[in-house]
């Protein structure tokens, strides 16, 4: 079982309700701000859109309200109200671990090390707690991925994997148990690379997968690793779309990206920055709003 501080860390949580054409630019300001973006539609009618910002430090009100008067100005719209609460630290792992149920997605089956049930005949078993770093498979975005891998799986062999942004690790793990070969997961967040260092050593894959830190494709030890047959990337839309020619670089002839973490509104930007650089849209994945994008 991972373990978690024994005083999780405060955060501060910024919430505001804007007409769908203000989500963009505003996720655009306030990326550097924060530590994680969502957002979801909250009134179809009026088609008004919720956007969350979780940051480390409390945001400066007057860079909020610059933002918001901007961003309402170029859309000719008021400027809307925003709220700033302090979300208190919880301990994620003991509470996720109640209500994070094994997720079957096509052969994996995604349980926690507390499930003490059986993996169902023919599956591939991975065995991933909820922890400090993000994907447990609940996602949309992260099952999608999943979906992508286990029908590449039935249609050809990789040889060499990159897993940029690999959170948790869970990506990694999925393709070194379906192809038994060498995996490179990369991450920002160092913690994020102990987790996914745990959960291969936990899952018996250490001898495929390896995690290492690093800034995206940028590092030494990426780009001497490759090139690489198959690249997954489950981060945002914005960094997908900085990342389309790094990542075609470091792709073998004849190789596969796995796209994911943006939502259906944003798979145009997406698919035409890699458009640009030579691949094709081969599956297309909904699970809305998220999309998943296997290009080759």
């Amino acid at each position: 079982m991972i373990s978690t501080p024994s005083a999780p860390p405060a955060f501060w949580q910024v919430e505001v309700t804007v007409p769908r054409a203000a989500v963009e630019p505003l996720e655009a300001a306030w990326d550097d701000m924060s530590v994680a973006l969502t957002c979801f539609e909250v009134d179809e009618s009026k088609d008004l859109w919720k956007l969350e910002a979780l940051c480390e430090d409390k945001p400066d009100p007057a860079t909020l309200s610059a933002t918001l008067s901007l961003v309402a100005a170029a859309i000719q719209s008021e400027e809307p109200r925003v709220s700033v609460i302090r979300v208190e630290g919880r301990d994620w792992l003991r509470e996720n671990l109640v209500d994070f149920p094994p997720i079957g997605v096509g052969r994996f089956f995604v349980h926690g090390s507390h499930h003490a049930g059986q993996p169902p005949v023919g599956s591939w078993p991975l065995v991933v707690d909820a922890a400090t770093a993000f994907g447990s498979g609940d996602h949309s975005s992260t099952r999608g991925c999943l979906m992508a891998i286990g029908d590449l799986a039935k249609r050809r062999r990789f040889s060499n994997v990159l897993d940029m942004g690999c959170g948790s690790g869970i990506l990694s793990l999925a393709a070194a148990r379906a192809w038994a070969c060498p995996v490179l997961g990369v991450d920002i967040d160092r913690e994020s690379v102990r987790v996914a260092r745990f959960n291969a050593r936990v899952n018996g894959l250490l001898p495929f997968v390896r995690a290492i830190p690093g800034n995206g494709a940028v590092g030494r030890e990426v780009r001497e690793s490759g090139p690489y047959d198959l690249i997954l990337a489950n981060i945002l839309a914005r960094p997908l779309r900085r990342l389309a020619k790094p990542l075609t670089r470091m792709l073998s002839p004849g190789g596969v990206v796995v796209l994911a973490g943006l939502l259906d509104r944003q798979e145009r930007m997406v698919l035409d920055a890699y458009a640009a650089q030579g691949l094709r849209l081969i599956r297309r994945i909904h699970l809305e709003p998220w999309s998943t994008l296997v290009l080759g």
